[in-house]
């Protein structure tokens, strides 16, 4: 069986480039080289050897060859076929069009017409094939859009008012341990109630230790709270449809950026802290 096959395979063949290659002989046109036909015919059965031991790249080579050497719709339907093995369905697409679109002469061969009629039919399963692929392959996904951070504001007037808390504590509590030391070293060195007059220098100075690590504990417990509204807010973020770029209405007058416009100010026994949304 696989022997019988191989035969009519090869039949086939020799049918094929009985009919193809004497195309070729047809009259040559005004001042067409007879070398050039000659060495086109030549090209065209060893094109036609490669195409038979499916060796498509090879064949489709010396068939483009050939057809610059002496133009011939029955070469041009065999490149397209080249390309067809090769899996390129666009290019076998734009070749076998080439073939029916390319005008005849007045009496043309045989073969001329018959590669025709084969390119059409040929044609049709490749514009197939490709209509086929078309579907199958997944669609292309969009990139996605950056989304925009909510508030996108910066955190530096945060950061700063949390190092504000921080060394406000900080200082509270110094002080006060030296206030407290103060304090109790002017105990230790009294009889009761009673103290010496040189240890009022001493007391006043506890005194307003004590009352600067009040002070400084306030200070920072006001700057901490700041930083947390401000770490929520975002200073200069705009809503969210400004941070993705949405446009404005049309005749609605521009916005300034919502935001907050704040200030703080510290003195001895007194704090100011102002904010504008």
């Amino acid at each position: 069986m696989m022997m019988l096959s191989n035969c009519l395979r090869r039949c086939a063949f020799v049918v094929t480039l009985l009919a193809a290659v004497p195309a070729l002989g047809a009259p040559p046109p005004d001042g067409a080289a007879a070398e050039a036909q000659q060495a086109a015919r030549t090209k065209a059965h060893e094109g036609l050897k490669l195409y038979g031991a499916d060796r498509w790249q090879e064949a489709f080579d010396v068939f483009q060859e050939a057809d610059r050497l002496f133009h011939a719709p029955t070469l041009v339907l065999y490149m397209a076929r080249c390309q067809r093995k090769l899996g390129r369905l666009e290019a076998a697409r734009d070749l076998y069009e080439q073939v029916l679109g390319e005008p005849l002469p007045e009496d043309p061969p045989t073969a001329f017409l018959e590669a025709r009629k084969d390119a059409e039919t040929e044609l049709a399963g490749v514009r197939a094939a490709l209509d086929t692929a078309a579907v199958k392959a997944p669609p292309r996904a969009e990139p996605a859009a950056p989304v925009a951070a909510e508030g996108g504001g910066s955190l530096v007037p945060a950061g700063v008012a949390f190092g504000l808390g921080a060394v406000g504590i900080g200082v509270g509590a110094v002080t006060g341990l030296m206030s407290l030391s103060q304090v109790s070293d002017i105990r230790s060195a009294c009889e009761g109630r009673r103290c010496p007059a040189e240890l009022q220098g001493d007391a006043d100075a506890a005194t307003t230790l004590g009352h600067v690590s009040t002070v400084s504990f306030v200070v920072g417990a006001a700057a901490a709270a700041a930083g947390v509204v401000l770490l929520v807010v975002r200073p200069g973020g705009g809503s969210a449809s400004e941070a993705a770029g949405a446009p404005a209405a049309a005749g609605a007058p521009p916005r300034a950026p919502r935001g907050v416009v704040w200030s703080a100010g510290v003195g001895l026994g007194r704090i100011e802290l102002q904010g504008k949304f």
